[in-house]
């Protein structure tokens, strides 16, 4: 044996002995159930229960304890203490979770143990208790779980609470459980919600039902919420009508009105529809619903025509009539809503493309008769009232998509003789045109937009395409994203704020579809939303919004 210096054996060092300190805590909880050594009496109100327990073990196990019998002995011994803030039985189970570390929670106990643990300061079983709360959250109702966390002021309960109630708003505002949220939960929802599955007007209406219910106690809060929701999404009348008149709200709707007229609105311009040389649909997109509403329909007997918009008028180019391709351009004033005859082409056209630049209406390419591609380039200038040849592409080609970004006109896909995947750039400065890297796959009449600083191809009259490529100016190059949900033609493609919107179009041989699209970027995927309320193929165009609602007068 060792010896230290002293002559005693030096001490050994031992692992932590886990069974050891088991054992150890059994046979104190022995004890507890025997009620031998105990030194704490704990009395309830209104009842002959009594429970006993040892005011060291209590001490470890709870800062509440800890605090209470610290002060208890400040104030001389007490070996008795009255419950008034929790039932014996809630009390007695908590007790024993000191002792062995264990506990039973159901549907029953849940609320009361989990504000009996918030009490105490046992956090493990705060969190036992709201876990099981929300893992089995059918067996609650959610309004009462909010008012829950509301009064034991538990910020993680609240925080995960709130997260499901994102996830599930629709759901929980169709069974009315909302009602018990207070202003900053509103706000946190409001943040937080997903803008590709709950619109604006969804959340308003919510709000309002929520105010409703408590008028006075809520109305000073009103303003701050519907403040939280993006008022430039609602159209005009819904301003004036819905949103103005809530206390508080007027100069919040007054704003909002004066925003709109700086903002853009989107207008659908159907083309080619069941009523082929006749009326035509205006569909007006409606952001706080997240749907295209009919605004108006217009009597234009052609079909396969281009629309451009410029100088307050939506501009119907060439197309087909009963007379065969046509030359014709009609305008129609937003303003005045009245339709002109305006000066006519060089060269019939029709699935021509069309481009609005520096105040220049661009005619590109077409077909000259059902099967004739033309490479032929012509402008239109308001100043002059004449159309005029520009360079022509290099290959000719009709149906093909159309994409400005900064001072330059893509011409994407289309077709000649076959169905083509090239890309050609026109620069406006250098009165050029220059190639660009081609496409993955052929398309005929595709969808083009540029989106957030790339330009995105869609679909495509090729046996129904569904895929969709995206181009990088940059590096000139183009890579795949997610396909669409549903395979057709003739589709019309729109960027709206963040988000990319494809819609409408033809599948199989003559199958007017009505799906919408919207591009979740984040998961790379194509999510479906209201269905159009007409079908058929459309320009889509970008008015000021003030413009656009005169449609609806």
């Amino acid at each position: 044996m060792s010896l230290s210096v002293s002559g005693l054996p030096k001490p050994v060092n031992v692992r932590n002995d886990v069974r050891h300190n088991w054992e150890i805590m059994q046979v104190v909880y022995k004890l507890y159930n025997e009620e031998k050594f105990t030194d704490i009496l704990f009395e309830f109100p209104y009842t002959e229960y009594k429970i006993t327990a040892h005011r060291l073990i209590l001490a470890a196990a709870s800062p509440y304890f800890l605090e209470l019998f610290e002060q208890a002995d400040e104030d001389g011994a007490c070996n008795t203490i009255t419950v008034t803030k929790m039932d014996s039985d809630t009390f007695e189970q908590l007790l024993i979770y000191c002792y062995n570390g264990q506990t039973d929670i159901a549907a029953g106990n849940a609320e009361r143990m989990l504000k009996g643990a918030i009490l105490l300061r046992l956090h493990v079983v705060v969190d036992i208790c709201v876990n099981y709360m929300l893992a089995h959250i059918s067996d609650f109702l959610v309004h009462k779980l909010i008012a829950l966390a509301a009064a034991v002021e538990y910020k993680p309960f609240e925080t995960r609470l709130l997260a499901y109630i994102v996830e599930h708003f629709k759901e929980l505002q169709r069974n009315a459980e909302l009602f018990d949220l207070n202003a900053a939960q509103w706000k946190f929802i409001i943040k937080e919600l997903d803008v590709y599955i709950v619109s604006q007007a969804d959340i308003f209406w919510a709000i309002k039902s929520w105010y409703e219910l408590k008028v006075g106690e809520r109305q000073q809060q009103l303003s701050d919420l519907i403040g939280s929701l993006t008022l430039t999404e609602f159209d005009s009348e819904f301003l004036t009508q819905q949103i103005k008149p809530l206390p508080g709200c007027a100069g919040l709707a007054t704003e909002a009105l004066r925003m709109r007229g700086k903002l853009p609105a989107w207008l659908a311009v159907q083309n080619w529809g069941d009523d082929w040389l006749g009326y035509k649909d205006i569909l007006l997109y409606n952001e706080a619903q997240e749907e295209w509403l009919k605004a108006t329909r217009l009597e234009i007997k052609r079909y396969f025509f281009s629309t451009a918009f410029m100088e307050n008028s939506l501009y119907f180019i060439g197309g087909r009539s009963m007379d065969g391709t046509s030359k014709a351009v009609l305008s129609y004033n937003l303003l005045t809503k009245t339709l002109t005859t305006m000066p006519s082409m060089k060269q019939s056209r029709q699935s021509v493309g069309v481009a609005v630049l520096h105040n220049f209406i661009y005619a590109i390419g077409g077909k000259a008769g059902n099967t004739t591609p033309l490479l032929s380039v012509e402008r239109y200038s308001t100043s002059t009232g004449r159309w005029q040849y520009m360079p022509s592409m290099a290959v000719a080609r009709a149906s093909a998509g159309v994409a400005i970004l900064h001072d330059n006109i893509y011409i994407i896909g289309g077709k000649d003789l076959r169905t083509l995947n090239t890309v050609e750039r026109y620069n406006v400065v250098s009165n050029s045109w220059f190639p660009c890297s081609a496409m993955a796959d052929a398309r005929e009449s595709p969808a083009v937009v540029v989106h957030q600083g790339f330009i995105y191809a869609l679909s495509g009259r090729f046996t129904d395409l569904k895929t969709v490529e995206r181009y990088d100016p940059q590096q000139d190059k183009w890579t795949r994203i997610a396909s669409l949900n549903v395979a057709r033609r003739y589709i019309c493609a729109a960027s709206i704020h963040n988000q990319l919107w494809a819609f409408g179009g033809v599948i199989g041989p003559a199958q007017w579809d009505d799906t919408v699209e919207v591009y979740d970027m984040t998961n790379d995927k194509w999510l479906l939303k209201k269905k159009l309320p007409v079908t058929g193929k459309f320009d889509c165009v970008m008015v000021p919004t003030y413009l656009a609602e005169n449609l609806l007068k």
